[in-house]
């Protein structure tokens, strides 16, 4: 059953548009329903032309443009999200695993029947769980105890005053001649968004990559650093130990984050960054030299 059909059988809102997918402001298909549920977001909302449909507050259907159908609830974002929830229990379906004769799976490892697509030459280690909506390219190696599509961690609180969690409905794609290392935790996309591992890339041990994360080619990332949601890394970057990267951050080709950095600014191509906010390395330097002066 699609979204528009789903909508009109199973609750009393009455579309005119055809809406195809669940999303958020950034969302890039076509026909999206979503949500206004701070009005300091309706440009973003307006701007996005895949947005046909939304719910929205009576009060605030004036900061939606004419090309977005409003749809009047009291709770749009808790409405929005118990109405996607509701259609992926019953509409979201996978296809039967498909495993590669050449794959190696340790007898410990749980590989879901349904969902996964596993390339020639794969390894899984040891308590491995590759769950529903997971691909791995050839010649891969996920190590013990990885967790390679979980849900993300995306909370609303519903319509009762209760916070749920968000299903996912993306992907994990792990592209060619990946390593991860062990106890690394790989969440799923949501909403159009695919988490997406590149070509080359190596994780170390208890890597946490979150939902919709985006990582180019020939990436490092050092053990027991974490991605925020949405974020995108280039080629060739460099995460050293014990990182965090905040959400929704854009950290370009080359770049290097130093170790135990905590970043919450884009980073740019070719940059080095560290410390706690990180600054580039250079000017971090500069500032604790000066602070050593003045004692």
């Amino acid at each position: 059953m699609n979204l528009y059909d789903f909508i009109r059988n199973e609750t009393q809102y009455n579309l005119k548009n055809n809406v195809k997918y669940t999303g958020m402001t950034d969302s890039t298909r076509p026909n999206t329903l979503s949500f206004l549920d701070n009005p300091k977001f309706a440009g973003d909302l307006c701007d996005n032309k895949s947005i046909i449909s939304s719910f929205v507050r009576e009060k605030d259907i004036a900061f939606l443009s004419e090309d977005v159908e409003p749809i009047i609830v009291e709770k749009p974002k808790a409405v929005f999200f118990e109405l996607h929830n509701a259609y992926c229990r019953k509409c979201l379906k996978y296809e039967p695993s498909a495993i590669s004769k050449t794959t190696t799976i340790h007898p410990t490892a749980f590989v879901a029947s349904e969902g996964v697509i596993i390339n020639d030459n794969v390894v899984i280690g040891p308590n491995c769980s590759i769950l529903p909506g997971v691909k791995i390219g050839e010649n891969t190696t996920i190590g013990p105890n990885c967790v390679i599509g979980s849900e993300g961690f995306h909370v609303f609180t519903d319509t009762q005053g209760i916070k749920r969690m968000v299903i996912h409905d993306g992907a994990v794609i792990i592209g060619q001649n990946v390593d991860i290392q062990a106890s690394v935790t790989v969440d799923k996309g949501l909403m159009g968004r695919d988490t997406i591992i590149g070509d080359e890339c190596k994780l170390d041990n208890f890597v946490h990559i979150a939902h919709r994360v985006q990582i180019g080619l020939k990436t490092l990332i050092a053990g027991a650093s974490s991605i925020g949601g949405s974020t995108l890394l280039g080629n060739n970057v460099w995460i050293g130990p014990k990182c965090v990267i905040s959400n929704r951050l854009s950290i370009g080709d080359g770049s290097k984050v130093l170790m135990g950095s905590v970043v919450i600014r884009n980073v740019k191509e070719n940059e080095s960054v560290s410390g706690n906010f990180a600054l580039p390395h250079d000017k971090h330097l500069m500032i604790d030299a000066v602070s050593l002066l003045r004692k």
